[in-house]
């Protein structure tokens, strides 16, 4: 009797061998990781990284479901610094980490320095807000959530032309920014298609904090509304200072200005238009659900980069289910493959170059302190 029990504890053993390293893989953590700007001027709101809270609430949801495939997710967060040479070490830290997924960045600088890197690697980047044309043409890794400046340019020079009644403009181009420079480019050649004419076209570096020598042209030429496709610092101060020499013309901008620009502009940023990708009162269920979900533990939701954020999250999430795989490049092939995706700022399905097509715009306006909707616009 003995000896018998002592060899079904061997067989026990054996099989036991066999099974438990098969079950401890089974339920590995996968990471991901997240790469935005906890530092530096790229920062959407100081202290508050609504990012970062945006993909943990994605994250928090999914583990309770099970993970990904069984597996847990660990979420790697990464610093780019605001700078593009920031997002390529963070891009190469999270290769080293033998991330699944790459959620980022935010600015198209910053996107552009990492794609590149992620693109060699294989690893499957999904950008929430980068709009240049020329992030996901990186390669076929490189994924994003958002519009297009194509569709942006057009939205606000469409918008300046037939809503606004608009026949002349200014653009004023931040010549340290892809993203700037793109939109510029698109807006000009949409306002002019639409019979306005561009009075003049200025440009400044990114870190300048004054802008006279521009404004001083601008309030000569006096056009109907002055295109900035800037950021916070320096679109901010372009209207606080200009209202203070006088000049009286409509500022528009795209989906660079977030609630932080009240810091620079003030009041003076009253009046202001601006693209954008979603608001916070949108009446979709999902977008009501998601909003309530963030909400509940965190401050009122002021940025659309919360939103896309949370989307890129359960898209990866959608393209592991279907690929069956958290393998990089299954994970990539049916990222491409996404049809119909609903998200909270809209339904995601990818073209040939990995944008998602049909995708709405908002329109918005600064009134007092706080960005306000205006209307929807769709591709």
């Amino acid at each position: 009797m003995k000896k018998r029990s002592c060899n079904f504890i061997k067989w026990l053993a054996v099989v036991f061998s066999v099974l438990l390293p098969s079950s401890i893989q089974a339920a590995d953590p996968v990471k991901i990781a997240a790469i935005f700007s906890k530092t530096g001027q790229a920062v959407v709101v100081p202290g508050i990284r609504p990012e970062f809270l945006a993909i943990q609430l994605a994250v928090s949801q999914l583990n309770d479901g099970g993970g990904l495939l069984g597996h847990p997710i660990e979420v790697l967060e990464l610093d780019n610094q605001s700078t593009a040479l920031g997002a390529k070490q963070a891009a190469l830290e999270a290769i080293k980490a033998k991330v699944i997924a790459v959620i980022g960045a935010n600015r198209s600088s910053h996107s552009l320095g990492m794609a590149p890197v992620l693109q060699t690697a294989s690893i499957p980047m999904i950008s929430p807000i980068s709009t240049n044309p020329q992030v996901t043409l990186v390669g076929n890794s490189i994924f994003r959530v958002c519009f297009i400046d194509d569709f942006q340019g057009e939205v606000m020079a469409t918008f300046a032309a037939k809503e606004l009644q608009a026949k002349t403009a200014v653009v004023l181009t931040n010549a340290s920014e892809k993203y700037s420079l793109s939109l510029a480019g698109l807006f000009i050649e949409k306002f002019k298609k639409l019979g306005g004419t561009i009075l003049w076209e200025g440009d400044y570096l990114g870190d300048a904090v004054n802008f006279e020598e521009q404004l001083v042209k601008v309030k000569e030429l006096k056009p109907d509304v002055c295109f900035v496709p800037g950021y916070n610092a320096d679109t901010g101060f372009i209207i606080k200072q200009s209202r203070e020499m006088g000049i009286t013309s409509i500022f528009l901008s795209g989906d660079g200005l977030t609630q932080n620009i009240y810091k620079y502009a003030g009041s003076d940023a009253a009046g202001t238009y601006s693209s954008n990708h979603w608001h916070r009162e949108d009446v979709d269920p999902k977008s009501r659900q998601f909003v309530q979900a963030y909400e509940k533990d965190n401050s009122k939701i002021i940025d659309p980069i919360t939103a896309l954020s949370y989307d890129a999250v359960m898209l990866l999430a959608d393209a592991v289910k279907r690929a069956n795989s958290i393998e990089p490049q299954n994970i990539r092939t049916a990222l491409a493959e996404t049809q119909g995706f609903k998200g909270v700022t809209g339904e995601i399905t990818f073209d040939a170059n990995r944008n998602p097509v049909n995708k709405s715009a908002v329109i918005l306006k600064f009134e007092e302190d706080a960005w306000v909707y205006v209307k929807t616009i769709t591709q």
